[in-house]
């Protein structure tokens, strides 16, 4: 897990499968992830092939308590098999999703400047 800051972008990048073992850590992440200053929150699930349904509540309680805050949490670098996850959960309606994290860079890009 790396979280790294470019200019009012935020980035979390997970890199491992998120299960009943560390579904707590991974929520203390994405909060932190989400209290920081910057407006654009990204995070990069290249290395993830399976969410549970906690990680699913995650993910969808971050964006909107990001929204209640004036920020906006996308994600990127989605497999397919956590594109299939989140297309069955349409996630698309709540939040951007990006394969590519340089796509999701070049959103923001656009929206902060």
């Amino acid at each position: 897990m790396e979280n790294s800051l470019q200019g009012k972008i935020q980035l979390l990048n997970w890199n491992k499968d998120v299960t009943l073992k560390n579904v707590d850590e991974f929520r203390m992440a994405i909060q932190k992830l989400i209290e920081g200053d910057p407006t654009g929150l990204i995070l990069e699930l290249t290395d993830v092939a399976y969410l549970n349904s906690a990680a699913l509540g995650v993910i969808a309680d971050a964006a909107l308590s990001a929204g209640r805050t004036g920020k906006e949490l996308v994600i990127a670098g989605v497999q397919s098999t956590v594109g299939e996850i989140f297309e069955i959960v349409h996630f698309s309606t709540l939040m951007k999703i990006f394969t590519e994290l340089s796509d999701a860079y070049g959103y923001f890009k656009g929206e902060l400047e």
